[in-house]
């Protein structure tokens, strides 16, 4: 379903998926994390699998999900409000809300050491390089910590053409990102419930940690 979303969005499919993560070979891949079934495995997932922790990521990938669809939702009159009025404010305050919201998300996802948060970090860096042009044509670059920064000189100078291109409801960075957050967004709910249903008063798993494995590649087939 995701595929054909992304498809009919004009977006290609990625040979790299969220899938290629959770599958990963390495030590400290999702697979390999959920597999190790040791005495202390109750207290390692209780860290990793927090739920208050959890919730302040599923809140900040909502919040990319929505400030994305401000430009993506074909019912969007931001551009041709803006066009005919000749007031771009309304673009600036979107176009800054999305780099806010992606910063948010990105350090919530580095608060804590966990293969699921990496591979989100790094979904939402590929969406930034892979649209690198584009947005560096509105003043908006990857820094090195992985976060955003935007030039709001160069966003104010950029005409509507080049606005439209990184920001308008064709704009593959937009969409892309839409469809990280909701993804983000359905693995930290996914998660969520996991802890909340997987430990009894005791502290004690209730239910193999393989449950969760087969929710997440269920629920991640597609890019993003």
């Amino acid at each position: 379903m995701l595929a054909a979303n992304q498809l009919k969005a004009g977006i290609e499919p990625s040979s790299k998926t969220l899938l290629d993560y959770i599958q990963n070979d390495d030590n400290d891949s999702l697979t390999s994390l959920l597999s190790k079934k040791t005495d202390t495995s109750t207290s390692s997932l209780t860290k990793k699998l927090q739920k208050d922790a959890y919730k302040n990521i599923k809140d900040d990938a909502d919040s990319v999900t929505e400030n994305a669809a401000k430009f993506t939702d074909e019912k969007s009159t931001l551009f041709a409000d803006a066009e005919r009025t000749g007031d771009y404010s309304a673009i600036y305050a979107d176009i800054k809300s999305v780099v806010d919201s992606y910063n948010k998300l990105y350090n919530t996802l580095g608060k804590t050491s966990s293969s699921i948060n990496t591979m989100c970090s790094n979904l939402l860096k590929e969406a930034v390089k892979e649209n690198s042009e584009t947005l560096s044509a509105v003043g908006i670059a990857l820094k090195d910590d992985g976060s955003l920064s935007i030039d709001e000189n160069k966003l104010k100078a950029a005409d509507t053409d080049t606005l439209k291109k990184a920001f308008g409801t064709s704009s593959e960075f937009a969409k892309r990102l839409g469809i990280i957050g909701s993804n983000v967004s359905s693995l930290a709910k996914a998660n969520i419930n996991y802890v909340t249903n997987s430990y009894t008063s005791s502290g004690a798993a209730s239910n193999s940690s393989d449950d969760l494995y087969s929710l997440m590649t269920s629920k991640f087939n597609s890019r993003g």
